[in-house]
């Protein structure tokens, strides 16, 4: 029997507990970063009812941050099926494609991210990568100036999504540096450093 406290009582699957509160428990879980108990209580409350496009959006980030990508796609496919508008779906989809070496599918779902949200400046960090591991690379570097200009406002929010997928981007840091295996990527030292800074926030 697994139990859970929260807020001076237990949580377990034996009480009566509603799903909507299982839900709250599960994001201060995954908020306080215990992504294992967290994906259990999201699975708790979705099973009891919580069928809602940010319990399976949660669950799914914390799927894809615990290495279980294709738990976490399938928990992504549902927010979408639920809500073809739901940009962050498409988001985390397409970081969840990259880390399975799938870079068109990311592209496309980077596509659609941007199309909803067009400051999204991670997403265009993302599929910059991308392009960059398709070999890509003047429409990377396309991508990491416009990321670029979203920085600033979007620095945190690059910084939660950037440990998901840090090989990755590894990988395009060296291609843009000249390290790689492809030519560098045309970007000028200051934009360079600019994205360097920006990832080790």
């Amino acid at each position: 029997m697994i139990n859970f406290r929260y807020e001076g009582y237990i949580l377990d699957r034996r009480k009566d507990v509603s799903a909507k509160e299982q839900l709250r428990y599960a994001q201060r879980l995954f908020i306080e970063g215990r992504k294992h108990e967290c994906i259990e209580a999201f699975t708790k409350a979705i099973d009891d009812g919580e069928k809602t496009e940010i319990a399976y959006l949660s669950r799914g980030v914390a799927f894809l941050q615990t290495d279980q990508v294709d738990k976490a796609i399938e928990d992504f496919n549902m927010v979408v099926n639920m809500n073809s508008n739901y940009m962050r779906a498409y988001f985390y989809r397409g970081i969840a494609y990259m880390s399975r070496n799938d870079f068109l599918s990311a592209i496309r779902d980077l596509n659609r991210t941007i199309e909803l949200k067009p400051d999204h400046g991670a997403a265009f960090f993302a599929r910059g990568s991308a392009y960059a591991q398709l070999g890509n690379t003047e429409e990377a570097a396309k991508n990491f100036k416009t990321a670029l200009i979203y920085a600033e406002t979007e620095a945190q929010g690059f910084a939660d999504t950037f440990g998901m997928f840090r090989t990755q981007f590894d990988r395009t840091l060296a291609l843009m540096t000249g390290e790689g295996e492809m030519p560098a990527i045309e970007l000028t030292e200051e934009e360079i450093d600019k994205l360097k800074k920006w990832l080790e926030e």
